[in-house]
């Protein structure tokens, strides 16, 4: 209670002023990265009570999943740090955090998936690489899924922002009572789409009036991670690749599982029609659906994404969030520590065994052994599938949203008639403008 209390407090004090600070532990100091004891230098940073000031613009002005998912832990780990939560303020708008940036105050760590790094990071020239502070501290990345460092790599032209604390990604769920019910045999692990296409045909049948429908996808997302790593934009132009050879493949092959007839797109959201009305058989959708599906579908069950007959093995792209360092913080070390006990086994753990959230470590197996344990539903449950043996390379954009938007446009009209390519090359044009447009403003 008293840290929820801590959060509060803070986040009405940074709409107004910077407020009073502990002293604070910088590392831009001129020892920094020259460190001889890193284990020494750790302690000494952890015992030095330190305010750090942590955005999280997901949970916007609502500190209670922040403090679910990572402040309550944190607090307990550094019982010398105050956690102070930084709001984004709707009312604000696209100007985001324009009144605490304002007041004087810093900004330590923010908190933000690949996908708007650019909104929340770059865009306000808050990105700083930490390369000094890994190697102050000696911390492992190979410990790390690869794909997910290898992003940052590219990102921080070879240096890096911040520390991943999940890697996302699209899985494969489905519901064992649909099988059962039409004598369908359970999908395996390491399927081809070929063979999840015809099972996706025998169990999209109309029976006493209802329309069970074979398979679902939460088609952007699934397309904006493509097994291909087939990007929307050019990472120099930010023109549109639509027409590419691998993005019209990736494309198509998802897009013909809603040309079966009876299985043309729910009229409800794809994981409403899953968990909720419990007429999808199939359903792939991001990561954050296991919890909901454990909750809501009582005979579920998982198994890995299917395979590409060209990426055998290989998954869809992580769907990673990560911890960034601002160069606002004056307290770089004490950010730093936060950093390393979210991308730890410890917290690791934790996390999977009580939100079912997937971890970032390059062998995860062992984590996954405890993977929604504390949760009602997960028991029996083929968790261990939700990591792909192999994520597929990470590609970026600064312009993820329109490019999503224009995958569900050109889905409905493709769906609607016109030709694949035709589809995707007005996508692409309408992608173009409206990129323009945001590059002009």
């Amino acid at each position: 209670m008293r840290s929820k209390t801590l959060l509060l407090t803070a986040a009405v004090c940074l709409l107004v002023t910077a407020c009073g600070t502990k002293q604070n532990t910088d590392s831009a100091s001129k020892d920094t990265g020259k460190s001889t004891d890193p284990a020494q230098d750790a302690k000494k940073v952890v015992d030095t009570p330190t305010d750090l000031y942590i955005a999280y613009p997901g949970a916007g002005e609502k500190p209670d999943l922040f403090m679910q998912r990572f402040g309550e832990q944190i607090q307990k780990k550094f019982p010398n740090y105050t956690l102070k939560y930084v709001p984004r303020i709707t009312a604000e708008g696209t100007n985001y955090f324009a009144s605490h940036i304002a007041s004087g105050a810093p900004i330590d760590i923010m908190i933000s998936s690949l996908g708007t790094t650019t909104q929340f990071l770059t865009n306000l020239k808050l990105e700083s690489d930490i390369s000094d502070l890994i190697k102050k501290y000696n911390y492992d990345l190979t410990r790390l899924e690869p794909s997910l460092i290898d992003i940052q790599r590219q990102l921080a032209n070879g240096g890096i922002y911040g520390l991943p604390w999940t890697s996302g990604s699209i899985v494969f769920l489905y519901n064992k009572d649909l099988f059962d019910k039409f004598g369908v045999a359970y999908p395996k692990d390491g399927m081809t789409w070929d063979e999840t296409y015809e099972l996706a045909k025998k169990l999209t049948r109309t029976d006493a009036g209802t329309v069970y429908k074979g398979a679902a996808f939460q088609f952007e997302n699934s397309m904006g991670t493509n097994q291909l790593s087939a990007p929307y934009f050019d990472p120099k132009t930010h023109k549109a690749k639509f027409l590419e050879d691998s993005f019209v493949k990736a494309f198509d092959n998802l897009a013909r599982f809603y040309k079966i007839p009876g299985n043309e797109p729910p009229a409800v959201a794809p994981a409403t029609a899953f968990q909720k009305d419990k007429n999808v058989a199939m359903f792939m959708g991001t990561s954050g659906q296991i919890k909901p599906t454990a909750e809501q579908v009582p005979n579920w069950n998982a198994v890995s994404t299917p395979d590409m007959p060209q990426k055998r093995g290989v998954g869809f792209q992580a769907a990673p969030e990560y911890f960034y360092i601002t160069k606002m913080s004056k307290s770089r070390d004490a950010a730093f520590q936060v950093l390393a006990y979210i991308a730890s086994d410890e917290y690791q753990e934790w996390m999977g065994r009580t939100t079912a959230i997937l971890p970032i470590a390059k062998n995860p197996d062992k984590l996954m052994q405890t993977f929604g344990a504390d949760l009602p539903g997960f028991q029996g449950k083929n968790v261990k599938s939700l990591i792909p043996r192999a994520y597929a390379p990470l590609t970026v954009t600064p312009y993820l949203t329109t490019g999503n938007s224009e995958m569900t446009t050109a889905l409905k009209d493709y769906l609607g008639g016109k030709d694949l390519n035709t589809a995707l090359r007005e996508a692409g044009e309408r992608a173009d403008k409206r990129i323009a447009t945001e590059q002009g403003k």
